[in-house]
């Protein structure tokens, strides 16, 4: 009997440790967003030439982070939208004038005045020869020891900005919005995935 037990412990043993082993589950950081989450439909259609200015600044954001106010953030921003607009294949853009869009840093972003009124929009627009105009806003921003909702502490996405965007017609007034909310390491890539976000909502909704 004793060896009968002797010869059968290795065995129970065994059976003991793979079966913890078959109940652990390794757990995982959530996935990094990338620029490629939102993609674009393809399209071979005519270009509507627009004139994109540089998103406004929200007072809130800028009070609670005025280091948002540096010019050349703003300018990294904008260069972004015209970018991503660039990669739908859809528009023309008109060149731009460095004073309109100095003009429209100073009062929309480095002044905390927020979105650009319309009116305002379609006079640039006009101004610079388009069919239609693309504003919008960083209307909102964490980073750093805030929550950024939908990721764990232990993740790489410590910053969330949001975005929206506006395409108005210069002659109908009509316009189109599109928001986007992107989260990253930094801003740079919180604007990047908010910003292909926001373009990809534009462009579901655009005739």
């Amino acid at each position: 009997m004793r060896r009968l037990i002797l010869w059968l412990m290795p065995i129970l043993f065994c059976g003991l440790f793979s079966g913890c082993a078959t109940t652990y589950v390794e757990e995982k950081e959530p996935a990094k967003a990338t620029s490629d989450q939102e993609s674009f439909p393809p399209y071979d259609g005519p270009k509507t030439v627009v004139a994109v200015l540089p998103l406004g600044l929200s007072e809130r954001a800028a009070k609670a982070y005025p280091h948002l106010l540096a010019k050349d953030v703003g300018l990294g921003i904008h260069n972004r939208v015209i970018e991503t607009l660039y990669d739908t294949n859809r528009f023309r853009f008109v060149e731009e004038k460095p004073e309109v869009v100095k003009d429209v840093l100073d009062r929309q972003w480095l002044s905390m005045a927020g979105m650009v009124d319309q009116s305002t929009a379609v006079e640039m627009g006009k101004l610079l020869g388009a069919q239609k105009v693309i504003y919008g806003e960083v209307y909102d921003f964490a980073q750093g020891g805030e929550q950024v909702s939908g990721f764990s502490s232990r993740s790489n996405f410590n910053t969330r900005m949001g975005v929206q965007v506006r395409c108005v017609d210069v002659e109908t007034l009509e316009y189109v919005p599109g928001s986007g909310t992107g989260r990253g390491g930094d801003v740079g890539e919180a604007s990047e995935s908010a910003i292909r976000e926001a373009v990809a909502g534009l462009i579901r909704r655009l005739k």
